[in-house]
């Protein structure tokens, strides 16, 4: 794959994790997902059975509410199942072995350390927490469009360093998602998004070490 298509790839999948419409039932109605990932996923040596969640029947305007619909149960903050799209939540709220806090440690909490940290590589970015991620900027949305912006302007060795400290708790994702029998779109969009990063950190394992500056 190109650069281009790895940052076409990291958009996509950040767009497919915001709330559904239309648009995008339009999208997997006419297949346009799964063609567009079908060669993708061969590439990566992943089967095609992973894409089902992109092949629906229903009608666009029946598939849109349906999706909206599972959005809100999974992700909402008032939905059932409540599963977070926040780093932080997945991973101790910091690593500092002086923070004397008593919450130090736990999980299940937000601006954690990761949060911290990407704030600062946004800001030496020259970038803008969008509305809406306020308070998240560890939020997947976010982290996907980011990983898009390296593919364009960051080394290998930065997107390594990228991956390796902030997008290692997808597993922990998936099985939230599984936990929740997750409608097979969103089920698909996560067995996507694991199989690019586990290739991708093979590919970049072969990248020797170096002084890694994101920015």
């Amino acid at each position: 794959m190109f650069r281009e298509e790895k940052e076409s790839v990291s958009r996509i999948l950040s767009c497919l994790l915001s709330s559904p419409d239309e648009g995008m039932a339009e999208e997997i109605y006419r297949g346009t997902l799964y063609s567009f990932f079908r060669p993708q996923v061969q590439s990566w040596g992943g089967e095609i059975g992973i894409l089902k969640g992109f092949r629906d029947g229903e009608a666009p305007e029946v598939l849109s509410k349906n999706l909206k619909k599972e959005y809100d149960r999974l992700f909402s903050d008032f939905g059932s199942e409540k599963i977070s799209l926040v780093e932080s939540f997945y991973k101790p709220w910091t690593q500092d072995p002086d923070c004397s806090l008593s919450f130090a440690a736990e999980k299940g909490l937000i601006m954690g350390d990761s949060a911290l940290h990407l704030s600062a590589l946004y800001q030496k970015c020259g970038l803008e927490i969008g509305e809406g991620f306020q308070g998240m900027p560890d939020h997947l949305i976010l982290e996907l469009e980011f990983l898009g912006y390296l593919y364009r302007w960051a080394s290998d060795r930065e997107i390594k360093m990228f991956i390796k400290d902030h997008l290692d708790w997808i597993p922990l994702l998936k099985v939230e998602l599984e936990r929740a029998s997750a409608h097979p779109f969103y089920r698909t969009v996560l067995e996507v998004l694991d199989l690019f990063l586990r290739t991708e950190r093979r590919r970049l394992e072969k990248e020797s070490d170096g002084e890694e500056k994101i920015c």
